[in-house]
Order: structure tokens, then sequence, then C-alpha cells
């Protein structure tokens, strides 16, 4: 039987699609969970799994779940990895004011789609970033790579030059809101 611990990165069959998630425990008894019975037992455990597009928690056979590259990587080497650029994921931690169930759904509106500059391939980048932002997001800090420490620089970069050049009056339906949005960051929070 496959077994994963806390913090790994799964992927499940969901509808017409995948879906991926994050093992919150391992239960061997009933248990309740957003207002729904777990049917879990010692010769029948399930992982509760954190949805990473809806940050629900559900409950997941083990045999249902695969593992998705990367939960390898040796627990030292991801805690140092985090260690080493804490200064930066607290910067990061300070200008994503936005949830990462927030985040998403905000890149599902018209105004999201709205802003931002093109890149080669025709995607807003701001959009983009912000998909990569709600990843991070539903990590564990010891779980950050290489790639996700580079995203956070560019994060805390684009938001901090960004909020610096706030236009005068109510910017509530503004460009400039919605772009900030599209990186974590809702300036009305502020």
């Amino acid at each position: 039987m496959t077994t994963f611990k806390q913090g790994d990165k799964v992927t499940w069959r969901a509808g017409q699609g995948t879906a991926t998630g994050t093992i919150q425990k391992r239960v061997t008894a009933p248990t309740e969970v957003d207002g729904q019975t777990v049917a879990a037992s010692s010769d029948d455990p399930r992982y509760l799994v954190k949805n990473d597009h809806t940050d629900k928690v559900t409950g997941h056979k083990p045999e249902t779940l695969s593992a998705i590259e990367g939960n390898d990587k040796p627990a030292a080497q991801q805690s140092n990895l985090a260690a080493e650029h804490s200064d930066k994921i607290r910067e990061f931690e300070a200008a994503v004011n936005m949830t990462a169930h927030a985040i998403a759904d905000w890149l599902e509106t018209d105004e999201s789609k709205s802003v931002g500059q093109k890149d080669d391939s025709g995607h807003i980048k701001g959009r983009e970033s912000g998909k990569h932002i709600v990843e991070i997001l539903n990590k564990n800090k010891a779980d950050y790579t290489e790639d996700d420490i580079e995203r956070i620089k560019k994060v805390v970069s684009y938001v901090h030059r960004h909020t610096a050049q706030r236009p005068n009056g109510d910017v509530t339906e503004t460009r400039w809101r919605y772009s900030l949005m599209n990186w974590g960051h809702d300036p009305l929070k502020d």
C-alpha cells in the first residue's frame, strides 16, 4: 500500500480530469471534515488532502492518490532552502495579502483578465504569476524549490514597485488595483 506523509503533494482523478493537493494527515478512524464523515479505519485508512484549487479538505483512499515529483527531496535540503531565504519569504508573506482561494477566484474574473502585459505565448504575465502564487501558498515552506524562491523574489519586487505608483483618488475599480490583485496583493486591505 502506498504511504504518504504530511506535506506530500499528490494528485488524483476528479470529474473529467485530475486534481492536486497536499496531504494533511492519515486517519484510521471515522473523522468528520466540513460536515462530512470520512469512513476510515485501521484496516482501511484514508488521507485527508487539501485541494490546491479549492482549499477544501477531503478524504481519499491511498490507492487513489499518486505522488507528485519532488516529494523525495531530503527534508533537510528543503528546510535549508526555506531557512536560507527566510527574510524574502517573510517579505512575500507581507506582500501577498490575499489567500490562495481568493487569488484563484479572482483570476477567474473578467477584471483580472482585463489587465496586464502578455508574454510571447499570449498569456497575461500577472495572471500566470497569480497561478504560481496559489501553488506556493498551498505548499509547506519546507517544500519550496529554487523556482519557488525565484518566483517569491519577483512577486515581492513587483508588489513593492507597483504599490509605490499608487494613483490618486479611489482605486477600487482601477487597472492598477486589478493588476496588483493578479499578483496576490489587494491594496484595499492595506
